[in-house]
């Protein structure tokens, strides 16, 4: 019997980033659609079924295609998302702030009283309180 489904998935594209989003984005939307809204449940089913497909596909080359334009269209929210979850990991031991003249983001060490602070990338000196 496992021998049969082995050898239907040999040869398949499998899951990926983009696939992950997707059966998120589905239940997501299921379960929305299930409380409030009749289409978006059927949107939610659309979203398996396309993840699914991107499963069970041969056709690796567009898949990974997709993929890495996903990861390329969704690489601000990343980095942003993780820079969010470092900062509230360490809000503790340090401050974040940015430079006033060129926006850097900056960090330094919290329990230092005022500080004089040069920022890397323009040079600029300024005083913060940390």
């Amino acid at each position: 019997m496992w021998w049969r489904l082995q050898r239907f998935l040999y040869g398949r594209y499998g899951t990926d980033q983009l696939n992950l989003m997707l059966l998120i984005l589905g239940v997501v939307l299921t379960l929305f659609g299930r409380l409030y809204f009749g289409l978006l449940y059927l949107a939610g089913d659309g979203l398996f079924l396309w993840a699914l497909f991107r499963t069970l596909s041969r056709n690796i080359p567009a898949r990974q295609r997709e993929n890495q334009k996903f990861l390329r269209l969704s690489a601000p929210v990343r980095s942003w998302t993780s820079l969010q979850i470092r900062r509230f990991r360490e809000r503790k031991q340090y401050k974040y702030f940015r430079c006033p003249v060129c926006k850097q983001q900056l960090r330094a060490p919290r329990g230092r009283g005022k500080i004089e602070v040069t920022c890397q990338k323009c040079r600029h000196v300024f005083q913060t309180k940390t």
